[in-house]
């Protein structure tokens, strides 16, 4: 049997989703070709909504996207012109990389890649990744600035990225 407080959460996150879907929906409408890169590959930063790491990659799945991946400093660009035109500039948001399987050895979760496979391309912070305090499995842009990769613990919430594939 279901309680009033199960109800109301489940309305709540339904009205959270709604709001994101209509967000993204905005958004989206605002991408054009032009923003896209050789790769097909656009970003829509969510600001409204933070969360932890599997939450935010959760969020995008249910819009029907990813969490974001950065195979190039083409993407980076990509994701830096999105983050000026987004409603808050400062970081930090999360990426999709993590290396819970294995410490030291990051994944892109949403395509099951190792981070830097198959072109090369890491753009971390100086000194990163720490692993500060054993317990920094996920990766976050924006910590200082810039859209440079740092590991931080997944269950911060905080705001994310996700991916449109064209």
């Amino acid at each position: 049997m279901w309680c009033r407080s199960q109800l109301l959460y489940i309305f709540i996150l339904c009205l959270q989703i709604l709001q994101a879907t209509r967000t993204i929906a905005q958004e989206s409408n605002r991408l054009n070709s032009s923003n896209n890169g050789a790769s097909g590959k656009s970003y829509v930063v969510i600001n409204e909504h933070p969360r932890s790491f599997f939450g935010a990659w959760r969020f995008c799945m249910v819009l029907g996207m990813k969490l974001a991946t950065i195979t190039s400093v083409e993407d980076s660009k990509l994701i830096d012109a999105a983050i000026q035109r987004s409603s808050n500039t400062k970081g930090p948001w999360w990426i999709a990389g993590t290396d819970l399987g294995l410490e030291g050895f990051f994944v892109w979760i949403s395509t099951n890649k190792l981070v830097g496979h198959p072109t090369g391309y890491l753009n971390y912070s100086p000194g990163q990744p720490d692993n500060a305090g054993g317990n920094e499995h996920c990766l976050e842009i924006g910590r200082w600035g810039g859209v440079a990769w740092n590991d931080a613990q997944c269950e911060w919430s905080q705001r994310f990225i996700c991916e449109l594939q064209a």
